[in-house]
């Protein structure tokens, strides 16, 4: 690891520490080597460098919004924690390549499901996009939520740090080995993995998959 990032990961960890109150505890069930697909909620641009700088020395690598490479210093972060800049209504070949290298280099792949950020802290419904990919590699999966951010902006009027709640899941695979799968079953893997996720939460932050019933006949946790 090169020393300014480094420093930058010192920086990242010192202000997390500082401005929240984090228990990670719950970032002792990740795996600690082979390849992994790390399934996040989304409601801040925080999730990743806070999940990227409390995990290491774990490598992980996240897909994130090109637009975000239009800053020069975003760009640096950017690419000094080695993301993947994807086109969110068109995941081109360049980004799933991107994508796949991760995974074989036995490295952690975080992927926000929903594609865009949740205003209001709750589900949405999954893209498909995420199911082409867990498919095609036949990696295991871990689901993280990550509740709290959202409030930030509100606290830090008021001097105070604000509680992040981290909730890991149990690692699960796709049952369906190889071969094909269409745009429906893509859709329905997509909902069964935002299923891991919506488990970890709250019934009121289940948003899209508040009603939605809990049942996996496309996945399967994988016993420890």
């Amino acid at each position: 690891m090169k020393l300014s990032e480094r420093m930058i990961n010192s920086l990242l960890r010192t202000f997390f520490r500082l401005f929240f109150r984090i228990d990670r505890s719950e970032l002792a069930k990740v795996p600690q080597a082979g390849p992994l697909l790390m399934m996040v909620n989304h409601t801040s641009n925080l999730e990743g460098p806070m999940l990227y700088a409390f995990l290491q020395p774990r490598p992980l690598h996240a897909i994130a919004k090109q637009e975000l490479w239009e800053h020069k210093f975003m760009a640096y972060l950017m690419n000094t924690w080695k993301s993947i800049p994807v086109d969110r209504q068109n995941m081109g070949r360049s980004t799933m390549d991107a994508c796949f290298k991760v995974l074989d280099e036995q490295h952690i792949l975080a992927i926000a499901p929903e594609g865009t950020r949740s205003k209001d802290g709750c589900l949405q419904e999954g893209k498909g996009g995420v199911a082409f990919i867990a498919h095609k590699k036949d990696v295991p999966m871990i689901p993280v939520v990550v509740m709290g951010f959202n409030s930030f902006s509100k606290n830090i009027k008021r001097l105070k740090r604000t509680v992040i709640t981290i909730k890991v899941g149990e690692v699960f695979e796709i049952i369906q080995k190889g071969g094909r799968i269409d745009g429906d079953t893509r859709q329905a893997l997509a909902d069964e993995i935002m299923l891991r996720l919506a488990m970890l939460m709250p019934n009121e932050r289940r948003g899209h998959y508040k009603d939605h019933p809990i049942s996996f006949t496309l996945t399967k946790t994988v016993k420890a």
